[in-house]
């Protein structure tokens, strides 16, 4: 018997693996799932035990109900046999599970770095004020996994929550995914029908990348242009790193990943969020808002001034998130989504340096497409108000409309720039630029 019980101990992870051995929820050996001991619970207790301190690395007890707020539960649950990176948290009200709108929250960090509890506020957010269930996602990481591994696992978690559905309380019709960064590239990729999986209702991204041979090919962001910011030419890096290959010798995965590329009629309604100067050009949101249009697909962007990249702009993206969700998510109660709104930018940083008799190229664009009319190029007079020094006919484009002149300053000093467009009832004005001749 001795024997036998240790020739069974070195076959277990063998078996666990091709799925002969199953262990029951929430006793899972902590050596092959990289979680720690089985908490033994109550079966009568009303409410669970708090949860207990997590250990970085290490994934918390399976299917096990523990409380995280007032009103809270979370469990973990495994979806792989490679640990905690193949798990997701699931945060629901107490209480028997009922059919709730659902959110999946995925965590950026460049496809390399970040786990689940990075949404742990938002989470517990969405269950205490809207009484919705959260599930925030754990995925396998580059570059010891390679694409399409992060994208397997958010398909993978997404067909267990709606295999699941009914005892996790969730409403399989009603799912919506948010991420931010990279995190934010795999919602936009769970947005896309598959023949497979049906695709979630919504989408929401921050600074999410939808053209991946666009990332890799552009020299910066708009506002590292000139001011040779830490991150130029990190986001082409860590795509390089997520793919394991360069765009020409594998162009074909590059498009399978691109979420902008495999966009139809089928895909989520999308709000998409960035900011002007970023690591990652706002134009990757723009280039998803001309396909999601193309076919017909509700799509909303919003850019915002500075150069905050991702969660760095969470107070101002998380009201606006919550708000697109419940009006994709809940129609029948929520509000409608504002309509989309006109956007012009001046691709210069917030100061930049010139010289005299140099040219320094005023351009940017005015998204959605505004064939026809102009832009008023404006300098701020010493009293603070604004005199046109330029009119920029726009030029109409794939994705936008565009202008571009060129200012050759005469002499030195700081001189105020931005750009305005009138139209439709309404005049929008980019922050002001400061460029500085010597």
């Amino acid at each position: 018997m001795r024997q036998r019980r240790a020739r069974l101990a070195l076959l277990a992870p063998s078996l666990l693996a091709v799925g002969l051995l199953l262990p029951a929820p929430g006793t899972l050996d902590p050596a092959l799932a990289g979680a720690q001991p089985a908490v033994v619970v109550d079966p009568v207790a009303a409410v669970p035990p708090a949860a207990p301190a997590r250990t970085p690395g290490i994934a918390p007890p399976l299917e096990t109900a523990f409380t995280v707020a007032e009103g809270v539960v979370r469990r973990t649950l495994a979806f792989g046999p490679h640990g905690l990176v193949q798990t997701l948290d699931v945060y629901s009200p107490s209480g028997p599970p009922q059919p709730r709108p659902t959110v999946l929250l995925v965590h950026g960090g460049g496809w390399q770095i970040g786990d689940s509890t990075e949404w742990t506020t938002e989470a517990v957010d969405l269950v205490r004020t809207h009484g919705w269930t959260a599930v925030a996602l754990n995925y396998r990481l580059a570059p010891q996994h390679v694409w399409p591994s992060p994208y397997d696992d958010a398909v993978a978690a997404v067909r267990l929550l709606q295999a699941r559905a009914a005892e996790l309380g969730i409403d399989p019709d009603r799912i919506g995914a948010v991420g931010d960064s990279a995190g934010a590239h795999l919602a936009a990729l769970l947005g896309e029908p598959a023949a497979d999986r049906p695709a979630v209702r919504a989408v929401v991204t921050w600074s999410g990348v939808n053209d991946l041979a666009g990332v890799v090919g552009q020299r910066s962001s708009g506002g590292c242009a000139a001011t040779g910011c830490a991150h130029s030419g990190l986001a082409a890096k860590v795509v390089r790193d997520l793919m394991g290959c360069a765009p020409a010798a594998c162009p074909d995965e590059y498009r399978a990943a691109s979420p902008a590329a495999g966009v139809t009629a089928g895909h989520a309604s999308t709000l998409s969020l960035s900011s002007e100067g970023e690591q990652i050009d706002p134009r990757q949101a723009w280039v998803m808002d001309a396909a999601l249009s193309r076919h017909g697909v509700p799509s909303r962007v919003q850019v915002l001034p500075g150069s905050l990249h991702a969660r760095g702009f969470q107070p101002t993206a998380w009201p606006a998130t919550v708000r697109f969700l419940a009006a994709t998510l809940t129609p029948e109660t929520a509000q409608p989504y504002p309509p989309a709104a006109v956007v012009t930018t001046l691709d210069l940083p917030a100061r930049s340096a010139a010289a005299v008799g140099r040219p320094v190229r005023l351009h940017g664009v005015v998204r959605p497409r505004q064939a026809g009319t102009s832009v008023a190029l404006q300098v701020r007079q010493p009293d603070g108000s604004w005199r046109t020094a330029r009119t920029a006919p726009l030029l109409a484009g794939p994705v936008d409309t565009a202008y571009d002149l060129a200012w050759t300053p005469t002499g030195r000093g700081t001189t105020v720039w931005r750009a305005v467009w009138r139209g439709s009832g309404t005049v929008q004005a980019t922050s002001p630029r400061a460029v500085v001749v010597r």
